[in-house]
């Protein structure tokens, strides 16, 4: 189960001894107290199970300690440097920093800062670098200032602001489109421009493609991981609710004014308590939220509405109401009138697979049961409704593998909300998109699925952690698009967070606030999408127009190259377009091919009509039948002949959709034989498996091995013996085949051996020595 942030490790170590530097650190403690100075893990990778302290002190409780990184490498997720403000481990965390990225400098107010480096059993990498002062002034001005010992406070130099001289002032740039308050620290911007300088145009295709700053930070917005959020359009304002500060559940509300680029704090007598991991979502002007950990460490199930034009919260559903679930890190969608809840982590911490909605008008609960499917168990996940095709579209997130572990995922699966229908989308050609990632954010924007962020990490390949990147997930083509440098992030310099808050502004800008990087965020940034994500239907052939060749246009699914030019994609265009790959190729079962069949003609690039192929199990466009055909195997039809089934109503999948084939089914451990963990029909005289380590997997064959030929064999008969051989590396592997053909016991081992390091190929027999099967 991966958590928000990791735990405070215990470390049980000697007592404090003065310790060189150099070699490994593992065991050891470590006093600073000369200002300037320098703190290291040593030369070289640090030890795996190991535990290294250092603690800086300052001359008094006057001054802050100021920390910066010069260099960061541990295992992403696994291995943590522990920063606190303090001398001990109940001290205010600061910091829990892993993976590659490098901090940005951490300040300690207490006079004290402990330095805290574990590793696990895992690989270990180079550690940290970094240099460490003294200041009686905040931050130590920052470096935009000189800190006027006497009176404890920074002397800003011109153009900077804040009590550490870190926060630019208002400038020029901003009277474009604005006006500086009274006191000359913001701009007050001009209806339809937002920004620190008023340079974000809402009405306008300037500045797409590019992030920019809405605020660094605030006094009356303390720094937040897991937090909540939305933004309304009936105030214009964003709004933030809880999250977590790496120490205590926060439980407060929060709201920035685009107009005067500032957080308030709005204070109320009744409201939710405090409460992180929880989730909100936007409902006819106001802010529904739901769930989450609290202050306790106990699950919430009460919904909430906050009214913004009367200032004041609402309780739809208490803690104890029938049907409530008790969930955390869960996803919310808002569908009609319900407001949809799926995965989770429950208060047993197992990773939830079900679906409940609550009525937003009528207050009551129910579970959503499903006509067919199978929804995942999942958590740290993102969840959008995309209203013309009706689906709800579950991203990304944490899946269990075994009892024990979890992995990150980069698939899809869908929920269609009015034939209550799930499918996973897998594709059977390889496809390009975002690497497996949870705790990341995904909005709606256009056409388009709009995937921000997240914690990503690949073993032994790279040790990112938190990431800057943005995707976009076509709706109607269902697929990834990149249009190349038209995507690179100009403008502001954005690091990668995850468990942050993500909302759209006026349907072209995503505005992120909080998350997590190794700290606790307390920015707001935003993001203008490019113009092919946000463009209106009319402007979509303009937009098309300024792709300067075929390569580019394509790369647009809503483009087509014709005659020369790029223009937007018609159906009646006799020059077509290759750049849509369309729905059809994700759905891998006869069920969800026709489910998901016709959607609206309303929907650019909707994928009209399908159909399945029953001998390739296959979905196919109506339009493309011709492609349902019967392949060969070794140069002959099977016994089952040349005619296709194509299948177009969703009742023929039970009456006609019979594969041939031999079934193999697939079992993880423990072992239940009457619920296969996978089931699928196998066609090819192979198959491979590539099981993780400590996992014990068992495939069983069921069926019959015909002929390969319905009619008489080609001159000279062949030889009609059928061999299995097995290949194996660094696997223990037993065979057993059943006794008799109507029997279920496997009694005859007919392979058994473990293969090390090298390949091995072997022949599976019988004990009486024939081959494992003829006929």
């Amino acid at each position: 189960m991966a958590t928000l942030v990791p735990p405070l490790l215990m470390a049980l170590l000697s007592a404090w001894v003065p310790w060189s530097g150099a070699g490994d650190c593992k065991g050891h403690r470590q006093v600073l107290r000369g200002p300037p100075g320098y703190v290291t893990d040593g030369p070289g990778n640090y030890s795996v199970n190991g535990n290294c302290e250092w603690l800086i002190k300052a001359p008094s409780s006057s001054y802050s300690i100021v920390l910066n990184f010069t260099f960061m490498e541990t295992e992403c997720t696994y291995d943590y440097l522990f920063v606190y403000d303090g001398d001990s481990y109940s001290s205010p965390l600061l910091a829990s920093l892993t993976g590659t990225t490098l901090p940005q400098p951490i300040e300690a107010k207490s006079g004290k800062m402990l330095l805290h480096l574990f590793s696990d059993a895992n690989y270990n990498l180079l550690g940290f670098n970094a240099t460490y002062s003294f200041s009686v002034c905040p931050g130590g001005c920052g470096g935009h200032g000189r800190c006027d010992h006497a009176a404890a406070r920074c002397l800003c130099h011109p153009g900077w602001g804040g009590p550490d001289c870190t926060t630019p002032l208002c400038s020029q740039a901003c009277a474009l489109h604005g006006a500086c308050d009274a006191v000359g620290e913001r701009c007050l911007c001009n209806s339809g421009f937002v920004g620190r300088s008023c340079q974000l145009g809402l009405r306008d295709d300037s500045g797409a493609g590019q992030w920019w700053e809405m605020s660094g930070g605030d006094a009356h917005m303390a720094p937040r991981t897991a937090a909540a959020g939305v933004y309304l359009p009936s105030t214009g304002a964003l709004y933030l609710f809880g999250g977590f500060d790496l120490n205590r559940a926060l439980g407060d509300l929060v709201k920035y004014n685009f107009t005067t680029n500032q957080w308030a704090e709005r204070s109320h007598t009744d409201g939710p308590v405090a409460r992180h991991s929880h989730t909100a979502v936007e409902w006819q002007g106001n802010m529904v939220i739901f769930g989450g950990e609290l202050a306790n460490g106990s699950l919430a199930s009460d919904v909430w509405m906050y009214h913004p034009l009367e200032d004041e919260w609402q309780l739809l559903s208490q803690w104890d109401s029938p049907g409530a679930p008790k969930l955390a890190n869960h996803a919310a969608a808002v569908v009609d009138n319900y407001l949809y809840i799926f995965g989770g982590r429950t208060e047993e911490d197992m990773f939830s697979s079900v679906l409940n909605r609550f009525s937003l008008r009528g207050y009551t609960w129910e579970t959503v049961r499903a006509s067919g499917g199978k929804p995942p168990a999942t958590a740290g996940h993102s969840m959008v409704f995309h209203a013309p095709s009706r689906m709800l579209l579950v991203y990304g997130g944490h899946r269990p593998t075994t009892a024990r572990f979890s992995v990150r995922v980069n698939s899809t699966d869908v929920f269609h909300v009015d034939r209550r229908f799930w499918t996973s989308f897998r594709s059977r050609f390889p496809t390009s998109g975002p690497r497996e990632r949870a705790f990341h954010s995904a909005t709606i924007i256009g056409n388009y699925m709009v995937v921000y962020g997240g914690n990503v990490h690949i073993h032994y390949q790279e040790e990112k952690c938190y990431d800057e990147e943005i995707f976009f997930y076509h709706l109607g083509c269902h697929q990834w698009v990149s249009a190349g440098e038209s995507l690179s992030h100009r403008g502001e310099t954005v690091r990668g967070r995850y468990s942050h808050v993500a909302a759209v502004m006026e349907g072209r800008v995503l505005l992120v606030a909080g998350g997590y990087s190794g700290v606790a965020r307390g920015d707001l940034v935003a993001y203008k999408v490019p113009l092919f994500v946000s463009s209106d239907p009319g402007d979509r052939d303009a937009v098309c127009a300024e792709a300067p060749d075929e390569s580019w246009c394509l790369k647009n699914p809503e483009c087509s190259w014709c005659e020369g030019r790029c223009r937007e994609y018609q159906p009646i265009n006799p020059c077509g377009s290759t750049g849509c790959l369309g729905l059809a190729r994700f759905l891998s079962d006869c069920q969800s091919c026709l489910v998901f069949s016709g959607a609206p003609d309303s929907l650019p690039r909707s994928p009209g009509d399908f159909g399945w192929c029953v001998q390739n199990e296959s979905c196919l466009p109506v339009s493309e039948r011709i492609a349902c055909r019967v392949d060969q195997i070794s140069g002959a039809h099977g016994w089952w002949g040349e005619r296709t089934r194509f299948l177009t109503s969703l009742h023929s999948c039970r009456t006609e959709n019979y594969v041939p084939g031999l079934h193999l089914l697939t079992f993880q451990y423990p072992r239940n034989d009457s619920q296969p963990d996978k089931v699928s029909i196998l066609r090819s005289t192979s198959i491979t498996l590539s099981p993780s380590t400590e996992t014990n997997i068992t495939l069983q064959f069921r069926g019959f091995i015909h002929p390969l030929w319905g009619a008489p064999p080609p001159a000279p008969p062949p030889q009609e013996t059928v061999s299995m051989w097995v290949r194996v590396q660094r696997l223990h592997f037993i065979a057993r085949m059943a006794g008799g053909p109507n029997s279920l016991q496997l009694t005859e081992v007919v392979g058994q051996w473990a293969a090390q390091q090298e390949k091995e190929s072997r022949l599976l027999t019988r004990p009486s020595g024939g081959d494992s099967s003829r006929t």
